[in-house]
């Protein structure tokens, strides 16, 4: 198994600096674009480009796949190790100065995430995991190995709910899982965090709003603590495109909570395309 020390030191101090960047202007005034129905701000494009240059300039024979850096092709697809980079992640959250946002880098490797970071720098928590080396969380000083929950049944699910996507294809589905807890975050990578973190044990999307990079650096880190990434069917989530978003929307599970709430779930979404 590949040593992934150093690249994942490299991706951990560049995650901190990235969120040093989004906390300068935090509490600032700034202007607020919208980006097909998201907000965007300059924390976020100076973030992305902090990031995308530091990538190219330590792994030049990586691609590179950001948020904020227009896709020209689609040579990515076909690389042997791809950067995924959301730099912003939540950023309704920032906007709204809630501490649901975080910077999020991931590798793809052959098509499969290898390796994530997730940082939070509004209460300066990060989340590493390596696919088969485990996870981490970092928090206060002190640095401690994740692993997610056992519970399986749907009953006694804590389920994590976006708070900018909740439409009523999501209500339902949380109607039918009846879990024992339901409760909602910001970004991607924070919901995901806590699972590993064994906050919460399920993480639900009905939305197509999800995109790769959303998705790529969080399910490392799940994968790494146990956890398991799928989409509606219960299908593995998919990096081979053609698209940039999971048209099947998307489930961060605990794994051993993966069959009992895809079973539950089944057939109830044929509008999702």
């Amino acid at each position: 198994m590949a040593d992934r020390s150093a690249e994942l030191s490299f991706v951990v101090d560049l995650a901190r600096r990235a969120g040093a960047v989004v906390m300068r202007y935090f509490d600032t005034d700034y202007e607020v674009s919208d980006k097909d129905g998201q907000p965007v701000t300059a924390a976020d494009r100076d973030a992305n480009e902090l990031i995308v240059s530091a990538l190219h300039e330590r792994f030049p024979d990586d691609a590179v796949l950001a948020e904020e850096t227009p896709v020209e092709n689609d040579s990515w697809r076909h690389a042997e190790r791809c950067w995924v980079v959301d730099p912003l992640d939540g950023t309704s959250d920032f906007v709204k100065r809630r501490e649901g946002f975080c910077v999020m880098i991931g590798l793809l490797e052959r098509g499969e995430p290898a390796l994530g970071v997730v940082f939070v720098p509004r209460v300066d928590r990060l989340f590493t995991g390596v696919v088969g080396q485990g996870a981490t969380e970092e928090h206060a000083g002190a640095s401690r190995p994740l692993q997610v929950s056992a519970r399986a049944r749907t009953d006694e699910l804590r389920v994590i709910a976006s708070i900018a996507h909740r439409d009523q294809a999501l209500e339902d589905a949380i109607a039918a899982l009846a879990p024992a807890e339901t409760f909602s975050v910001g970004s991607v990578g924070y919901k995901v965090g806590k699972i590993v973190a064994d906050e919460a044990d399920l993480y639900l999307a009905t939305t197509l709003h999800l995109k790769l990079w959303d998705t790529c650096a969080p399910e490392a880190i799940l994968r790494a603590a146990g956890g398991r990434c799928v989409d509606l069917d219960g299908e593995p989530v998919s990096y081979a495109g053609p698209h940039l978003n999971h048209p099947r929307g998307f489930l961060a599970t605990n794994g051993a909570s993966t069959d009992s709430v895809t079973a539950c779930l089944a057939g109830r979404f044929p509008q999702l395309s």
